[in-house]
């Protein structure tokens, strides 16, 4: 039996058929696909980090002390509303939770009806914020990757060993979420290293005993313009045994989701050459303002479509220059310039079997 609930190994856009009804007749047809907002949001509210994780995708972008505009962010998140997005996730470059505002974000967001969920290390999930943002946020998902606290330190990187402090608040989190009867989803995450494995029952039994939901188990996947290439040529099969091991430890209330799909796609070659979903179906938004039709090319001018605090996010996704970008991405963009199991892989795999469905379809 499946113990992903949440599908977070699969995609979910068959959930909008009334979206992909839209994206099939914008084919060779901009004055439609221009209407076609995202259905989900990733914005970095934060350039700076403090950690400095080994595997991290973002080391290119060099830890900037920046933060997103908190004004011109407001005004284009509402413009993203009455386009038509449905979800926001705050993660990205750097730790969302360092950002002074992030609390009158994050409520902002849920006010506007438009599902919003974190992505932390968990070192500034305190009492004081969770308390307010709990009943506003889908789920919250803590990056922790490891069991112990001198493997935390070693992959992550803190100025200090704090891995103790962190299931505190984790633990905290957990209670004030029972306390008052909040519906946000609590996970952690771990991305399977060679120096982490043995840690995973670890980590699960601890947040398991805290109160949590889920403990995710992804696998590395190495970013086309990180300076970091430690991880770059981990071998996973000799790890797929850890999925019967884990799975022991689920029961209703908790669960081990070790994404096996995700692992396994890494031996296979990618079944599609374009990719359909951008500028579709996702897009991010940097702390500097810069809107990027896929997160996976932050700094490449090819997928910057403009930026917030210049333009209304209506211009910029509606504008010239994504006109461009999605005439780009039809005839000259291949997926092997992207990287191994990206966000919209899943997604990807589903369009371009609508888009080139075989033989026999109608024999339902």
């Amino acid at each position: 039996m499946n113990s992903d609930k949440y599908f977070i190994d699969y995609h979910k856009i068959m959930y909008h058929p009334e979206i992909l009804a839209r994206w099939i007749s914008s084919f060779n047809n901009w004055n439609v696909a221009k209407k076609i907002y995202p259905i989900y949001v990733e914005i970095s509210p934060s350039g700076t980090c403090n950690h400095r994780c080994r595997f991290c995708a973002f080391d290119y972008l060099g830890y900037n002390k920046g933060f997103a505009d908190f004004f011109n962010l407001k005004k284009a998140i509402k413009d993203m509303k009455k386009g038509g997005v449905k979800s926001i996730s705050l993660s990205g470059e750097g730790e969302p939770l360092l950002h002074p505002q992030i609390k009158e974000l994050i409520l902002y967001i849920h006010s506007l009806k438009i599902d919003v969920a974190l992505t932390t290390n968990g070192t500034y999930l305190k009492k004081e914020l969770v308390q307010d943002i709990l009943p506003a946020l889908t789920w919250i998902k803590v990056s922790l990757d490891a069991g112990l606290p001198k493997t935390h330190f070693k992959i992550h990187r803190p100025a200090k060993e704090e891995f103790l402090e962190i299931l505190e608040n984790l633990k905290i989190a957990a209670e004030i979420r029972k306390k008052i009867k909040a519906r946000c989803t609590l996970g952690g995450q771990l991305l399977l290293l060679e120096e982490n494995y043995l840690e995973i029952e670890i980590l699960a039994k601890k947040l398991k005993e805290i109160g949590f939901d889920y403990l995710a188990i992804k696998p590395y996947s190495q970013h086309l313009k990180s300076i970091n290439r430690e991880y770059a040529n981990i071998k996973y099969k000799k790890y797929l045994y850890l999925e019967k091991k884990v799975r022991k430890l689920n029961d209703k209330k908790f669960k081990v989701i070790f994404r096996k799909h995700t692992f396994e796609k890494l031996f296979e070659k990618r079944p599609y050459k374009i990719c359909h979903a951008v500028p579709f179906f996702w897009v991010h938004l940097a702390t500097n303002g810069d809107v990027y039709s896929c997160g996976n090319f932050i700094g490449d001018e090819r997928f910057k479509l403009g930026n917030y605090n210049e333009k209304s996010f209506k211009e910029i996704w509606e504008g010239e220059k994504r006109k461009k970008h999605w005439e780009f991405m039809e005839k000259k963009f291949t997926t092997s310039q992207c990287r191994e199991n990206c966000r919209m892989d899943e997604i990807n795999r589903y369009l371009d079997r609508l888009k080139n469905p075989p033989s026999h379809v109608n024999f339902i």
